[in-house]
């Protein structure tokens, strides 16, 4: 009992009054949107420490061995180069091998798939595109974490390298202590500060009418307790080409990874959030902002909240006293790697949109949130327990829907640009493959181009018999 008296003591009168003086400080300049730049420092030696432990893995199991053991994994630089340099034919493939499109002679102007008679073989390019499919599955693997080329001494993943030198268990163990006896702590205090504060300022300032004032205390307050829940998951992020900001005259889209892109864009400007409506540690987030300011949440499975949000979005877009609008068209995370398609319906409302690319530095922590596995709560400890939240966000020119464009070229146009910048694979694969099998109308497409191409074939081969007769 004494034994316990005295640690309790010595926590009391040792630890306790640093940790508070760390919490107040980090609370306060957050608040304020200032920075010592202790954050980038520890990122630098972070770094540091990473290279460190992968020349160690070189020394241990040289060059070949540790290739061929990271080969095992997604290499993340590389497939993305090799996956940029495919994007260009993806559509190609989806086209010409699925679709089978007749192909045309140049030189003499014919079609030459109605030139020849029809064959068994001619099914094998449907059976190869499926194969290929299996064997290749660029759509799954878009919504699993994203392996890395190197350890980061974070125990989830795959390669777990701590027990095989001395030293790299000391940095590990280091490194365990840090994150889960002081930075877990830190961080859960900061992110219940920040979300108390939000709570009760938001509530307050309910009670304001609308007006200039309302709309002045409503962007303090907005800036503020977001940068304080930045910093209860260590986020480092470095905003590029700011005076492309969106403005409240159009609508922010963006590509999608998490939760938490939502406060990493906040902490540089205010936004009308459009999103599906959720429940427990979410839903208090949603009720808490809609008290504030206008915001749009919707149920996914009820098809008549699409029209209504349609209808909304309009309303709010043509109402320049509003925020700007921020929607990632996606409608679902993916992991870090790629852009999937644009849901249509953002494009059709009009307006200018403003196109934000967000990346994710995934050697500090995986930021991809798979909500068909994880819950709110583990992902969220998830990444608290990480070394820190570390991105990247380019504000892009805004762009206008062009002459005789349809909604789904300028969704495709917009999501391209932002694929471009932030080195991230362009595909055209619907995000509702994560949750639901592909819809019945896409089977029917290529039934019924395969059909048409068979009764081409026919009509050609009665024609020539017809003139043989």
């Amino acid at each position: 009992m004494a034994v316990v008296d005295a640690l309790a003591t010595v926590a009391l009168t040792v630890v306790l009054p640093p940790f508070l003086i760390i919490l107040v400080t980090v609370v306060v300049l957050a608040g304020l949107g200032k920075s010592l730049g202790l954050r980038q420092r520890y990122v630098e030696f972070l770094l540091k420490v990473f290279e460190d432990g992968n020349r160690i893995l070189v020394q241990k199991f040289g060059r070949q061995r540790l290739a061929k053991e990271y080969s095992r994994h997604v290499d993340g630089a590389e497939a993305d180069e090799a996956e940029n340099d495919d994007q260009v034919s993806t559509e190609v493939i989806c086209r010409d091998k699925l679709v089978l499109r007749p192909t045309i002679d140049k030189e003499n102007g014919d079609d030459q798939d109605t030139q020849h008679e029809f064959e068994l073989g001619d099914c094998l390019a449907y059976i190869r595109t499926g194969m290929e499919a299996i064997v290749d599955d660029e759509v799954t693997k878009r919504f699993s974490a994203e392996e890395l080329t190197s350890w980061n001494f974070l125990t989830r993943t795959n390669c777990q390298y701590e027990f095989i030198s001395v030293r790299l268990t000391i940095f590990w163990v280091v490194g365990f202590i840090l994150r889960y006896f002081f930075l877990l702590p830190l961080r859960i205090f900061i992110l219940i500060i920040g979300m108390l504060l939000m709570v009760l300022l938001t509530i307050t300032i309910g009670f304001v009418p609308d007006g200039g004032i309302k709309r002045w205390f409503n962007k303090y307050i907005f800036l503020t307790c977001f940068r304080i829940v930045a910093r209860g998951f260590s986020c480092v992020v470095t905003y590029h080409n700011r005076h492309n900001k969106p403005r409240p005259d159009g609508i922010c889209v963006a590509n999608h990874t998490t939760p938490v892109d939502c406060v990493v864009l906040a902490c540089d400007n205010c936004y009308s959030y459009v999103g599906q409506r959720h429940g427990g540690f979410l839903g208090i987030f949603q009720r808490a902002l809609s008290r504030a300011s206008a915001h749009i949440w919707f149920e996914r499975s009820e098809s008549k909240d699409r029209f209504a949000v349609a209808r909304r979005l309009r309303e709010h877009v043509e109402d320049p006293d509003k925020l700007p609008i921020l929607i990632f068209p996606e409608g679902t995370c993916i992991n870090n790697t790629s852009v999937m398609q644009f849901k249509k319906g953002t494009f059709e409302v009009g307006g200018v949109i403003y196109p934000v690319a967000i990346k994710y530095d995934p050697r500090f922590g995986d930021a991809f949130w798979n909500s068909s596995k994880e819950s709110m709560l583990s992902y969220v400890y998830m990444m608290m327990t990480s070394w820190a939240i570390v991105c990247d966000v380019w504000y892009l020119p805004p762009v206008t829907r062009r002459e005789n464009e349809s909604s789904i070229d300028f969704a495709n146009r917009v999501k391209a640009e932002i694929a471009r910048q932030g080195g991230l694979v362009d595909l055209v694969w619907d995000g509702g493959l994560k949750r639901s099998a592909p819809k019945k109308e896409w089977k029917e497409q290529y039934q019924q181009e395969f059909s048409r191409r068979l009764k081409v074939q026919n009509v050609n081969n009665e024609k020539k018999v017809e003139k043989s007769e």
